[in-house]
C-alpha cells in the first residue's frame, strides 16, 4: 500500500474517529447520516458512556474558543477532596432512547389547511365580539380545535459497522534519571543487556477472512504489518461459514518487533463487526536497576481507568504513562489515593494529551512515601491507555520491576486470578532484611467513596477455598487505600475473591526470589474482567505461563483454544469449573501456542495469567474486556 493511500485513510479514521467521540459513541462506531430533518429516526450503534467528551479541551487546542472554553463544557476542578460529581450533559440527562421518546412526544401536532391554532381561535372570538357570545356560550368547546394526537414515528433499532479495533501497548521500561520533575521526566535506557518484544495477533472470521492489522506508531507510521487489509467492499461483506457451509476460523501472528516506544495496533473490521485482536509486551533484563522480568498486555483506550498498588517509597519509582492513541485531545484527569485517603493534587486535574501524544508522571512527586497507591485516570475528549511502570531498588540489589494495567472497573464484588505464592517460609525469609519489609505478597484495596469500605477476603486454591491467617477482613478507610498481608497462605496458585459493602478497586502484590540478599522480582495482578463468548491472548515471548481458571460462584464450562504462528487454531478444550477451585492450565500443554483463545458459559468465570523466568522473575497477565457489541439504541433527529 502506498504511504499516501495510507495516510489518507488514516486521515479519514481520524475524522471519523473525532466525529465519534464527540457524539459520545464508543471507539469503532461511526456516527449515522442524517437524511433529513423531517425524518423520525436514525439508528446509532450503543456505545460505551463518554458524557465527558461534551467538556472543554484544553486552551489552545482543537475545539477551544478563544477563552479556553467551548460552550456547554465543564472544565474538570482541582483535585484535592472527593472527586467532583461531573455535571450531567444533555446526553446523559435524555439517554438516547429516553431522547427518541421524549421527542416523539413533543413533536409539534400538524394541523389540516382549515384548522386554526388555539392562539388565531381566540384572536376570531375577540373580533367577533358580542354577537357570537351565545353561540360560544352554547359551544364553548368550539372555541379550540380538538386535540390531535402526536404523531407517533417508530423508532427502529440498528447497528451500524463498527471502526477498527484497537489494542495500545506501553513504552518499555525506562530508567528514570532524576532529570526533570512531575510530567515529563528524563529517563535513560534499563541496561545493556535488557530485551523488550511486542507481539500481535488477529482472528479471521467464520468465514476464514483474515482482518488487516498493522502496529502503528503515535505518529501512524506502521512498524509491522500483521496482515493485509482487505478492499473495503470485501470488508463490509458478513460471512457466517466459508463458502462449504463450515467454520473456517483461524488467525494471524504477526512478527516480533523490538520497538520500544508506545504503539497501538489496529485491526480492521469484518461484516460490520470489530474484529478480534490482542497484543502484549515482555520485557526482560538479567542485570542494572531495572532487572526483573515485566509483562503488559495491549488494552483497548477507556475513558476510565483505575490502577492500584503503586509504591513510592524510598527505592521505589512510580510512573504513570499515558497514551492518546485517539483522533481528539484527551483532557485527562488523575485522582489519587493513599493510606490517608484522597491525596492533593490539582496538576493533575487537567492534563492535556494531544493526539498522538504520550506523558509521563513521577507520582512520587504529587504522593511521597505511600507503601499502597490507587490512581484513577478519567479522560474527557480522547479515550487514552494508562499504566504504571513500578520499579524497586533495595539499596544496591534490584527489587523488581512490572506493569501495573487497568484493572475491573471499582465494584463492590471483585475477582483476582493468577495469584502465584511462594512457600511462607521463603517468603518470611525474603523479608527478613530491613530494604525487604515490605517484600511480602499482599492484597492491596482502594475504597472509592467517602463512605469507606469493609472488605471480606477469600481465597480459591486449587482444592478449594482456604482460609486466610487472621480472616481475611479489612476496614478500608474513606477514600482510602488499604494492604492484606498473604504471607500465611500455603504455597500455590490462587484465585482472591473480594466482597466489600461499597465499590473498591483492587490487586495483588505476588513477589518471587530465593534469596534476600540477591535479587527478587515482583508483580501486580489486577481484578479481572468476566470471560465473555470470546477472548485473545497473546502469550510474552519469554518464560513460561501458566493460566488460573475459577467460577468462584457455580458451575461454569471454559473453551480453551491455542493459536500457532501459522494462524491455525487448534481444537477446543472443555475445562469444567466447579466447587470453586482454582484449575491450571500450562501454557506447554497446548504444542506451538502463541496465543490463546477463551470462551466461557454458565457461571461467572475469570482467568488470569502467571509468568515466571529464570530463579526470580514473575509477571502478571489477564485477559481484557470482550469487545464492545454491536447493540443498538435509538436517536431521534431533531432541528
Amino acid at each position: 500500500m502506498k504511504n499516501d493511500s495510507r495516510r489518507g485513510r488514516r486521515e479519514a479514521e481520524r475524522a471519523a474517529s473525532a466525529a465519534r467521540e464527540a457524539a459520545g459513541l464508543a471507539p469503532g462506531t461511526p456516527l449515522p447520516a442524517q437524511t433529513g430533518k423531517d425524518e423520525a429516526a436514525a439508528p446509532v450503534p450503543a456505545a460505551t458512556p463518554a458524557s465527558e467528551a461534551t467538556r472543554t479541551p484544553a486552551a489552545g487546542t482543537p475545539g477551544a474558543n478563544e477563552s479556553g472554553k467551548s460552550p456547554e463544557t465543564e472544565t474538570p476542578e482541582a483535585s484535592g477532596g472527593p472527586e467532583p460529581t461531573a455535571k450531567t450533559t444533555k446526553a446523559e440527562q435524555n439517554p438516547p432512547a429516553a431522547v427518541a421518546a421524549e421527542g416523539t412526544a413533543a413533536t409539534p401536532t400538524k394541523r389540516g389547511r382549515g384548522q386554526k391554532s388555539p392562539r388565531r381561535a381566540i384572536g376570531a372570538l375577540g373580533s367577533v365580539g358580542v354577537l357570537a357570545l351565545g353561540a360560544a356560550a352554547l359551544a364553548a368547546g368550539s372555541f379550540f380545535p380538538p386535540a390531535t394526537a402526536a404523531l407517533e414515528a417508530e423508532v427502529a433499532v440498528t447497528s451500524l459497522p463498527a471502526g477498527d479495533a484497537l489494542a495500545s501497548c506501553p513504552a518499555t521500561m525506562k530508567l528514570f534519571t532524576g532529570a526533570g520533575s512531575g510530567v515529563d521526566p528524563e529517563f535513560a535506557p534499563a541496561s545493556k543487556d535488557a530485551k523488550t518484544t511486542l507481539r500481535a495477533a488477529v482472528l479471521s472470521d467464520a468465514a476464514g477472512r483474515v482482518p488487516g492489522a498493522e502496529m502503528l506508531t503515535n505518529d501512524d507510521k506502521v512498524e509491522k504489518t500483521i496482515s493485509p487489509r482487505l478492499a473495503a467492499d470485501e470488508a463490509e461483506k458478513l460471512s457466517g461459514a466459508g463458502e462449504d457451509g463450515t467454520n473456517q476460523r483461524k488467525g494471524a501472528v504477526g512478527p516480533a518487533s523490538g520497538y520500544s516506544e508506545a504503539l497501538t495496533v489496529h485491526a480492521q473490521p469484518l461484516g460490520g463487526v470489530q474484529s478480534m485482536v490482542s497484543a502484549v509486551r515482555t520485557y526482560q533484563a538479567g542485570d542494572g536497576d531495572l532487572a526483573g522480568l515485566a509483562v503488559s498486555g495491549c488494552t483497548e483506550p477507556a475513558a476510565e481507568s483505575w490502577l492500584t498498588g503503586a509504591v513510592t517509597t524510598p527505592g521505589s519509582t512510580a510512573v504513570l504513562n499515558l497514551v492518546n492513541p485517539s483522533a481528539s485531545v484527551a483532557e485527562v484527569r488523575v485522582d489519587l489515593r493513599g493510606a490517608d485517603g484522597m491525596i492533593q493534587a490539582p496538576n493533575l486535574s487537567a492534563v492535556a494529551i494531544a493526539p498522538g501524544e504520550s506523558k509521563s508522571i513521577i507520582l512520587a512527586g504529587y504522593a511521597p512515601n505511600e507503601k499502597s497507591l490507587s490512581a484513577k485516570v478519567t479522560s474527557a475528549g480522547g479515550r487514552i491507555s494508562a499504566t504504571i511502570q513500578q520499579s524497586t531498588l533495595r539499596g544496591l540489589v534490584p527489587g523488581g520491576v512490572d506493569y501495573l494495567g487497568a484493572a475491573e472497573g471499582a465494584n463492590s464484588t471483585q475477582v483476582i486470578p493468577g495469584v502465584a505464592l511462594q512457600d511462607p517460609k521463603r517468603a518470611e525469609e525474603l523479608a527478613k532484611p530491613g530494604a525487604n519489609a515490605d517484600a511480602i505478597p499482599e492484597l492491596v484495596l482502594a475504597a472509592t467513596s467517602a463512605e469507606g469500605a469493609t472488605v471480606q477476603v477469600r481465597a480459591f486454591g486449587t482444592n478449594g477455598e482456604v482460609a486466610i491467617p487472621g480472616g481475611g477482613e479489612v476496614v478500608v478507610a474513606s477514600n482510602a487505600t488499604d494492604r492484606l498481608p498473604l504471607t500465611g497462605l500455603p504455597a500455590g496458585n490462587y484465585t482472591i475473591v473480594v466482597e466489600a459493602d461499597s465499590a473498591v478497586s483492587a490487586s495483588v502484590k505476588m513477589v518471587r526470589g530465593t534469596k534476600a540478599d540477591e535479587p527478587i522480582d515482583v508483580a501486580w495482578a489486577p481484578a479481572a474482567h468476566r470471560l465473555g463468548s470470546e477472548h485473545l491472548v497473546v502469550l510474552p515471548s519469554t518464560g513460561k505461563t501458566s493460566v488460573v481458571l475459577n467460577a468462584p460462584q457455580d458451575t461454569a464450562t471454559v473453551s480453551v483454544r491455542s493459536l500457532d504462528a501459522a494462524g491455525k487454531l487448534s481444537q477446543a478444550k472443555e475445562v469444567t469449573l466447579a466447587d470453586s477451585k482454582s484449575v491450571v492450565l500450562n501454557a506447554a500443554d497446548f504444542p506451538s501456542a502463541t496465543a490463546l483463545v477463551f470462551s466461557a458459559s454458565g457461571a461467572p468465570s475469570y482467568a488470569g495469567a502467571i509468568v515466571t523466568d529464570g530463579a526470580y522473575g514473575v509477571a502478571a497477565l489477564a485477559p481484557g474486556a470482550e469487545p464492545s457489541g454491536r447493540e443498538g439504541v435509538q436517536v431521534l433527529l431533531r432541528d
